[in-house]
């Protein structure tokens, strides 16, 4: 269990925090976003989240307004981040970082990187500054060197998530253009490009900031590499339209899958040996064709998978069994 685990678990006495009724004007606000945050969870357990948030609702009708608006929250993980799944547990796959940076934006704290075969994830939280305005729509975009060189990346994302009043989690993953052999890897992360809801259309990222925040570390990438497999497939599959898809290679690690094929246009889906089945979250396809659908969270690491390419919510192609397990 990581510490970010263990103070997640924290118990925190609110009865030491004076009550005062909410308007009716912001218990509106607080069960629209609720209800907005209930349409997102997609996947997963709809009751087992649906329940959870509304015992929060309740919870937070009851206590001040001003105290739930700036409480603090301890560092969201990366398992948390566009993950489905429920109790999915990376911790031994983590390089817990735990530094703080600081400049007049405020305060920011590289948490967690995981290596992920061709793919970096990072979490931080940003305590910014009084005077420093941010908010979800506002994206940090750090700069990656790998042994004192900038790395040309292939795809890049972010994503700003309010914790409260002064507090964000940023997310940010870096897909490389070819995975990183050695073990241990020597990343300086530099977060100095912005982008806002003003600037958004500027190129690259925003807007350069006069003080960035910079962070020097080692990360490990072995405990990943260790269960990573890489499997040659080479498999054509026939649509019912005629075409025909060519599934090339399969990545799977403990974090994710990804599919790399040629040939039609295609929508992949996964399933395991109990028929619970797994969408892609970022795919590319060029114009001849070559692409691949990226799984997060889908790990098929000693374990059979199955595919099946669909066209809308209809299968255009038989099931067909990916042995993994040799």
């Amino acid at each position: 269990m990581s510490i970010y685990q263990q103070l997640n678990e924290v118990k925190i006495d609110l009865m030491e925090f004076e009550q005062q009724p909410l308007s009716s004007l912001e218990k509106k606000r607080i069960q629209k976003k609720v209800v907005k945050k209930l349409k997102l969870k997609k996947r997963g357990n709809p009751f087992g989240i649906g329940a959870a948030t509304a015992i929060l609702a309740i919870g937070l009708l009851a206590v001040n307004h001003a105290t739930i608006a700036n409480m603090p929250f301890v560092a969201g993980l990366l398992e948390d981040w566009n993950n489905s799944i429920e109790n999915e547990d990376w911790t031994q796959y983590k390089n817990i970082i735990a530094t703080t940076s600081t400049t007049e934006m405020g305060d920011l704290t590289l948490n967690e990187v995981i290596i992920n075969y061709n793919r970096i994830l990072v979490s931080a939280t940003l305590q910014k500054s009084t005077a420093t305005k941010f908010s979800y729509q506002h994206h940090l975009h750090p700069t990656l060197y790998i042994d004192g060189q900038i790395v040309e990346k292939a795809d890049a994302s972010s994503q700003s998530i309010e914790q409260n009043s002064e507090m964000f989690m940023i997310y940010n993953e870096f897909e490389l253009k070819q995975p990183i052999e050695d073990e241990n890897i020597s990343i300086q992360l530099v977060y100095e490009m912005l982008s806002t809801p003003a600037n958004k259309e500027s190129a690259p990222f925003g807007e350069k900031l006069e003080q960035p925040w910079t962070f020097d570390f080692t990360a490990s990438q072995l405990a990943v590499q260790q269960e990573t497999v890489v499997l040659n497939v080479n498999q054509s599959i026939s649509l019912a339209n005629g075409d025909s898809l060519m599934i090339e290679r399969i990545v799977t690690t403990p974090i994710s899958t990804t599919v790399y094929y040629h040939g039609a246009d295609a929508n992949i889906v996964l399933y395991d040996e109990d028929g619970q089945s797994y969408y892609w979250q970022s795919g590319y396809r060029d114009d001849d064709g070559k692409g691949y659908q990226h799984f997060a969270s889908s790990s098929f690491v000693n374990r059979d998978l199955y595919l099946q390419v669909l066209s809308g919510e209809e299968p255009v192609s038989e099931k067909i069994k990916i042995p993994i397990v040799q």
